[in-house]
């Protein structure tokens, strides 16, 4: 029976994906409630009629146990309505999401019919067309460089790294991202080599299986070479989703045939403005700065690729650089013979190279970043030349740091407080040349934690955007 009061909540969903609120539908269903959930802008509406108490119950109860968490969930609002209660069925889309915990309860019972049943697809989100999710990734209890970590059991996350109640929230959610955390475990961390590495918890039935089998054999994680990944950074209470291949995001739409461009404007009209400077630092597509006003969108400053060879050769023509060059290959001759050997690397290869890092990346030297702990750091040259960006400066300045002897964690932390030093300087130039003051922040650098930090610290008072609902890379 219907009644002319309700319980209505209001919840706020950052993403247009369908199946949090299929999982209140089926809730509903099994609750034998009249009620209904619909899909708003940013938001669900659960409606609830209030008359039939028991059924009120079953909700609740079937609630906490049945309902994932989720890293787009916000706030409820809940409040009495003088409202009728319509009953209304949803139907969700099928999308890459993890299994539920009604799925993961029949599969790991002994006595459920359903028990290590290999073949179960979550039917739990009023899906239409169940999705069986293909995953081709080995597990293996051995580790191999570049390896991400699959998570066994949950309960020893704290004992093996070093995480925040947002971070384990965000791992264990339905939508399972890998993020990138401390390592705490000493055998761990002699295992890998490293003091900060990618994890995630199981996300498909072989990687399920895979961490009960490893769990029974008395192991506490497994290894394995990620291919397809939705990468999301936890940092001071924001939830950046850094990277997605399984369209669990947002998807875009298409307002520009460039792809940055349009990535650019699909987040400006999430923030809901038409006027907007922009920034995009990433790792594959370089660092641009970017403009939309009046309809027009323009890449107004770009600093271009870097290639070492070309580098190098300047800073030989340079009277300055050449004789650091000589005094850096006194002390450091490896370093420049690979420089030479390498005329191809790219900025942060070769920043690793000078850091003398394991490996030859931009993570290699953000891991090293992220081992500083101290406040302020040393004053690398970010200037820029007519012709654009001037690299020459910027590696010649860490190359003098190197020599002065500073720690290669505090020069990394350095580098990436200087990138976002430089950012900000633009985007206030910016601001004046073009009068717009809403700043939009993309691109996959923003993992880092010392650069965001830095971005919001020293440019707080501006209000930078970052993206709820979209990653901010490719």
């Amino acid at each position: 029976m219907s009644t002319k009061m309700a319980i209505k909540q209001t919840i706020n969903y950052n993403s247009d994906s369908e199946y949090f609120a299929g999982f209140l539908q089926h809730i509903i269903d099994i609750s034998e409630l009249d009620a209904y959930v619909s899909i708003g802008k940013n938001n669900l509406t659960l409606m609830l009629d209030d008359s039939d108490l028991e059924a009120l119950e079953r909700f609740s109860q079937n609630t906490q146990k049945y309902l994932p968490h989720s890293i787009f969930l916000g706030d409820i609002d809940t409040q009495s309505v003088d409202d009728i209660v319509q009953k209304k069925t949803l139907k969700s889309k099928s999308y890459k999401i993890s299994l539920c915990p009604q799925c993961l309860n029949n599969l790991t019972n002994p006595s459920s019919q359903s028990y290590l049943d290999d073949s179960i697809v979550c039917d739990h989100y009023s899906n239409e067309d169940t999705l069986k999710i293909e995953d081709n990734h080995t597990y293996s209890a051995n580790y191999s460089e570049g390896d991400a970590v699959l998570v066994v059991d949950s309960s020893k996350i704290n004992k093996l790294f070093l995480v925040t109640e947002d971070e384990i929230k965000a791992l264990l959610s339905i939508e399972k991202p890998t993020i990138k955390v401390t390592i705490k475990d000493e055998e761990l961390k002699n295992i890998t080599g490293k003091n900060f590495i990618n994890i995630k918890s199981p996300s498909s039935m072989k990687a399920t299986l895979s961490a009960l089998n490893a769990k029974e054999s008395g192991l506490e994680y497994l290894f394995f070479k990620e291919e397809e990944s939705f990468k999301v950074s936890t940092i001071q209470n924001q939830i950046l989703i850094i990277k997605d291949t399984l369209n669990i995001s947002n998807i875009l739409d298409e307002l520009h045939q460039d792809r940055v461009k349009n990535r650019f404007l699909n987040i400006a009209k999430e923030a809901g403005i038409s006027r907007a400077i922009g920034v995009n630092l990433s790792v594959d597509n370089g660092i641009t700065f970017l403009a939309t006003d009046k309809g027009e969108t323009s890449t107004v400053l770009r600093l271009g690729f870097f290639i070492l060879g070309d580098v190098l050769k300047s800073m030989k023509n340079d009277a300055k650089k050449q004789k650091l060059l000589e005094n850096f290959q006194k002390a450091y001759p490896d370093i420049i013979k690979e420089f030479e050997e390498n005329p191809e690397y790219t900025l942060f290869e070769s920043l690793s190279v000078i850091l003398q890092l394991n490996g030859r990346s931009y993570q290699s030297v953000s891991d090293k970043s992220l081992e500083f702990h101290g406040n302020g750091g040393l004053t690398i040259d970010t200037f820029f030349k007519e012709d654009g960006f001037d690299y020459m400066s910027f590696l010649g300045s860490v190359m003098s740091f190197k020599l002065a002897g500073a720690e290669d964690h505090y020069i990394a932390y350095s580098i990436f407080e200087a990138l976002g030093d430089m950012s900000i300087s633009v985007m206030n130039q910016l601001k004046d040349k073009h009068k717009i003051s809403n700043f939009i922040m993309m691109g996959s650098m923003f993992e880092n934690s010392v650069l965001h930090s830095r971005i919001m610290s020293k440019f707080s008072q501006s209000n930078p955007y970052f993206s709820k609902a979209f990653a901010l890379d490719d």
